[in-house]
């Protein structure tokens, strides 16, 4: 919400009567003048310029379609921040606000999010610690232990300094164009700093198709990149596929949920959020799919895969103590006390 002692600009409020035109364009000039605080000449000539603007482009507003519950309360969008208005886009928060007749999207989002997270806690498949395998392996021998054409997804973060990923990339997409199955896909997390190398390093394997550059946002933190001038809260994940992708269409966005009790570096000082892998997962897997990371680290891919459930696990790492530290998180996952 905007702070209620700072004063909207003029940008602010003509952005508040566009959005309201675009959820309720049946309402008065004067109606939503009163809405805003502006003159009903004002709210005229902006929904004058819109209309304009739509017959000259040829083209209707389609940003969104609006739940009656919205229409009928277009005051639901005063004050909302950029992300609230994100959130609203979606047509199933605006139909759990409906539900409970609530003027937050954030909120109903958030409750979206843990229905999901509900929902996939009991899945057809049933998933056993026999279903995980967690061993010390080095991406540049290959990985033999890991058979051919065995898995449904790679979801791998590697380090992101160029040596890495000239050195390193490379053994990725061949591990990775082996032990997938025909529409496989590989997910490569990247900084942005030497992102053409590692498309160019990813794509020596040629059972292995570029398919796109999903967005990871992480504003923790917003490390400043000096050589490039650069303050970034963005990650890369890459997305190649192997064969022909039969899967669902995928939101190339993903915002990593706050970190609120500083656990994603506790178990890995390059750890990832879990629940930020469990939404890529989401996203690219389903239940009873196989899932590998070989580059583990601390396990948050093992972890977000099994707290997912339904899906089996495949993990290694060059480093022992990083691969007892998975094995120590997937046996507390089912129920052991060492």
């Amino acid at each position: 919400m905007a702070h209620k002692n700072k004063p909207l600009t003029q940008a602010d409020k003509r952005k508040q009567i566009e959005d309201i035109l675009r959820v309720s364009p049946q309402l008065s000039s004067r109606k939503i003048a009163e809405l805003v605080g502006v003159s009903p000449t004002t709210v005229s000539k902006i929904r004058k310029e819109l209309s304009n603007k739509i017959v000259q482009t040829g083209q209707l507003d389609t940003q969104a379609e609006y739940h009656p519950y919205i229409q009928e309360n277009p005051d639901i969008l005063i004050g909302l921040s950029e992300r609230s208005l994100r959130a609203l886009k979606n047509y199933d928060v605006q139909v759990k606000m409906a539900e409970l007749r609530s003027r937050s999207p954030r909120y109903a989002q958030r409750l979206l999010y843990k229905e999901r997270v509900e929902a996939n806690k009991h899945p057809a498949i049933t998933v056993t610690e026999d279903d995980v395998d967690v061993f010390v392996g080095d991406v540049r021998t290959g990985l033999p232990q890991i058979k051919d054409s065995s898995v449904d997804v790679v979801l791998v973060d590697p380090p992101y300094d160029r040596q890495s990923v000239e050195t390193l990339y490379s053994h990725i997409a061949s591990v990775a164009g082996r032990i997938l199955v025909e529409g496989g896909s590989l997910l490569v997390m990247c900084g942005g700093s030497y992102l053409d190398i590692a498309l160019r390093e990813l794509s020596t394997d040629k059972r292995l198709r570029y398919n796109w550059d999903i967005a990871y946002v992480c504003p923790r933190g917003i490390p400043l990149i000096h050589s490039r001038k650069v303050s970034t809260a963005v990650k890369h994940i890459l997305w190649f596929v192997k064969g022909n992708y039969e899967g669902k269409i995928v939101y190339d966005l993903i915002e990593v949920p706050p970190d609120l009790d500083g656990t994603d570096k506790s178990f890995h000082p390059w750890g990832q959020s879990v629940d930020g892998v469990k939404e890529i997962l989401r996203r690219l897997s389903k239940d009873g799919d196989t899932v590998c990371d070989i580059m583990c680290g601390g396990g948050s891919t093992v972890v977000a895969t099994l707290e997912l459930s339904g899906r089996r696990v495949i993990a290694c790492d060059i480093d022992e103590d990083a691969v007892r530290t998975t094995q120590r998180r997937v046996r507390k996952l089912f129920g052991h006390t060492r």
